[in-house]
């Protein structure tokens, strides 16, 4: 049998649980979905990127239909670094990557020798658990408060970890409007976490799909931003970010901003693994940044989302009983929803397809033998108004239904 031929990474390799979820309530007459991560198609600005498409490609064919660089285009990084307004990076600090997950699987690649620790928030993204447990590392979580994570746990886990003989190579963190939790970050918190890593010697992967999707607030500075401008540290945090939440998924662009001698040997995997991004949809991006559009591109995302947010948080208090706790964002794509303790959000999961209502149950966001199990994760960019209404008061009814 073919079987026998795989490697032990691939016998054990993890497919995507959220995927197996969703399609399991896939064909459910009426069922409204709260589960995927999908942005509204109603957000992607189509008719600017078909003649953006039409423009590259007939003007600058010859140059982005040939295979392009491994690290990325330079026209793309340079937009990108008057955009961010850096003045002290230039083109070695960046790779371009096909998507944020390549980013990290990269990094990850450079980083870990099978056993070594990866530390991350509690819950944090399944599909960034998957990757790292594929590579060998052991991924140990720490539970986060209203303000990001808990700085207390995280000493103890580094100091028991580190009497075991644990080597620790870094911390993933999502810092703004978290995927599950809906969590951002406070300032102070990004400056004790980056004062603590950068005395115990722990490098910090940032992940940063949302942070531009604020909707109310201040915007915050990212752990990358903070240790090069306030600590004159170039080398403790590497920063992701990704175009799948603005643009589409469908635009598999993402960028790393790091110290020159990671960005060197993530560019060494990117030739291995993809040789290039894309070269047509690099210069896509950069043009529609260079044009003037992402700017109030994005101002339009957040005021197109800001109401979907508001509309779910009202129905939540409606129609929850008083014993279930939920975040309440200002940004982000996501809210995350504690039940009391003996309450198994996987058990409701199969319940919730009679209710005609479904979500991603707690525990798949959480390394494996550390899960919690009373919790949920729910999505409001994917739903109408009126589905957000009906499938809410159908959770709640579900809900109740369990101390009937």
């Amino acid at each position: 049998m073919i079987t026998n031929y795989f490697s032990e990474t691939t016998k054990t390799m993890k497919s995507s649980l959220i995927r197996e979820l969703v399609a399991e309530t896939k064909n459910v007459p009426g069922l409204i979905s709260f589960a995927g991560g999908f942005p509204s198609p109603a957000t992607f600005p189509k008719d600017i990127l078909s003649e953006l498409y039409k423009e590259i490609v007939a003007q600058q064919g010859r140059d982005v239909l040939q295979y392009g660089n491994s690290e990325g285009d330079d026209i793309l990084k340079d937009e990108l670094l008057k955009w961010e307004n850096y003045p002290n990076l230039n083109r070695n600090n960046m790779i371009i990557t096909v998507g944020a997950t390549n980013a990290i699987y990269y990094m990850t690649r450079c980083l870990i020798d099978p056993g070594d620790v990866i530390l991350c928030e509690a819950p944090t993204f399944l599909g960034t658990i998957v990757a790292f447990e594929a590579i060998g590392a052991e991924v140990q979580s720490i539970p986060m408060d209203n303000e990001g994570i808990d700085l207390n746990r995280m000493a103890e886990k580094v100091k028991q970890l580190r009497d075991a003989n644990k080597n620790i190579k870094f911390l993933y963190t999502i810092p703004d409007f978290q995927n599950p939790a809906g969590i951002t970050m406070s300032i102070q918190r990004r400056r004790d976490l980056l004062n603590f890593c950068e005395a115990e010697e722990i490098l910090i992967m940032e992940d940063n799909p949302y942070s531009r999707l604020r909707f109310s607030g201040e915007e915050l500075p990212t752990l990358f931003r903070i240790a090069h401008t306030e600590m004159n540290n170039s080398w403790l945090v590497t920063e992701i970010v990704s175009f799948s939440k603005i643009l589409g998924p469908g635009i598999r662009v993402a960028y790393v901003k790091s110290h020159p001698e990671l960005i060197n040997k993530m560019v060494s995997w990117q030739q291995k693994v993809t040789i290039s991004p894309d070269c047509v949809t690099e210069r896509v991006v950069a043009k529609f940044i260079a044009d003037g559009y992402m700017e109030p591109h994005i101002k339009s995302l957040c005021e197109f989302y800001k109401p979907y947010l508001d509309k779910m948080l009202t129905c939540l208090e409606t129609e929850m009983p008083s014993y279930v706790q939920w975040t309440k964002p200002k940004g982000g794509i996501f809210l995350w929803l504690w039940l009391p303790e003996d309450v198994n959000a996987d058990t409701l999961f199969y319940k919730a397809k009679d209710h005609l209502v479904t979500f991603i149950p707690g525990s798949k966001f959480y390394p494996e033998g550390q899960e919690k199990f009373n919790c949920m994760r729910l999505n409001y960019t994917y739903s109408t108004f009126e589905q957000i209404e009906k499938g809410i008061k159908h959770l709640g009814e579900l809900v109740k239904s369990i101390y009937v």
